[in-house]
């Protein structure tokens, strides 16, 4: 799946029961987390990408719009 241009999978596991998340940051880094809901999971990975894309800096030195 995809979110504001950032890669992020969902997936079900079996042991411990639940869904894993994983956000593609950059094709470098790679961050995941475990939820016991998919929609959680989804919720959670998104929220990870927005605090992501906020934090990271712009490439013309910019302020960020509010």
């Amino acid at each position: 799946m995809e979110y504001k241009g950032v890669q992020y999978q969902v997936v079900q596991t079996a042991n411990p029961t639940g869904f894993r998340w994983t956000v593609q940051l950059d094709g470098k880094k790679t961050r995941t987390g475990v939820a016991r809901a998919k929609g959680t999971a989804i919720f959670q990975a998104v929220r990870f990408i927005d605090r992501a894309l906020r934090e990271r800096p712009r490439p013309n030195g910019s302020p960020r719009s509010q």
